[in-house]
């Protein structure tokens, strides 16, 4: 009776760790779900300032009939709406934009990052707690792998900032922002730039390109953790 008793407090013991794991994995999700929308309905705002002035910049290159000028803005509203904008002004367009869109530039760049450390820290209490339950877990095999699942899931959601490459930067993917080069480099687990091209992390804050034994390019991590330089080429990482 007594051994029955003890299989019987077990298997309620870990029924009720593994709907704990199932709760704080539902919390979790919300916080970040809610986070993430509060984040793109800031940025939306800080957009809608440049938004307006490619508007008026629309209206007089159509009085005009500057078509150069119109396919310009048409491109660089939708580097906008995709979070996809250059460092530079590109040239078919006024130069009066530039002082709302390096606004928009730095104070989305701001934001990102504001929100990034916000959801680190949401990460951080999830990551926390799963870790109290995990010293149960010894003796549950299922409930180990649950936890293992969700440790998972948070750690590949995470896009930046990027604190040290070793450990960040396989996996992600950067565009291009200033200077002349790729539009985009995808560094796979494999040790592979696009693919093609095998990467060495040599620091904290260098990689490495090998584009054959006799050429490379070293890049290196920006303090915040967002963008990777090498000359005047800038590449910024995509987080979505």
């Amino acid at each position: 009776m007594k051994n029955c008793l003890i299989l019987a407090l077990a298997c309620f013991t870990g029924v009720a760790s593994a709907q704990t794991v199932a709760a704080l994995s539902q919390t979790h999700q919300a916080d970040s779900a809610s986070l993430a929308t509060r984040r793109d309905a800031e940025i939306d705002r800080l957009r809608q300032p440049y938004l307006a002035a490619l508007v008026e910049a629309d209206q007089a290159a159509t009085k005009t009939g500057n078509t150069e000028m119109l396919r310009a803005i048409e491109q660089e509203r939708d580097a906008v709406k995709t979070g996809k904008l250059r460092m530079e002004l590109p040239e078919a367009l006024p130069r009066k934009l530039s002082p709302v869109r390096r606004a928009l530039l730095t104070g989305e760049q701001r934001a990102r990052l504001a929100f990034d450390k916000q959801q680190q820290a949401i990460n951080a209490g999830y990551l926390q707690k799963l870790g109290a339950l995990q010293l149960r877990a010894a003796s549950d095999p299922a409930l180990a792998e649950q936890i293992a699942k969700e440790k998972a899931r948070v750690l590949a959601g995470i896009r930046g900032p990027i604190t040290d490459l070793q450990s960040g930067l396989p996996g992600t993917q950067w565009r291009l922002f200033a200077g002349e080069g790729y539009q985009s480099l995808k560094f796979g687990k494999d040790g592979k730039v696009n693919g093609n091209w095998k990467y060495e992390i040599t620091a904290r804050d260098k990689v490495s390109v090998i584009w054959d034994k006799s050429s490379s390019m070293t890049l290196t991590l920006a303090k915040d953790g967002s963008t990777l330089s090498a000359g005047d080429k800038i590449w910024a990482l995509e987080r979505e």
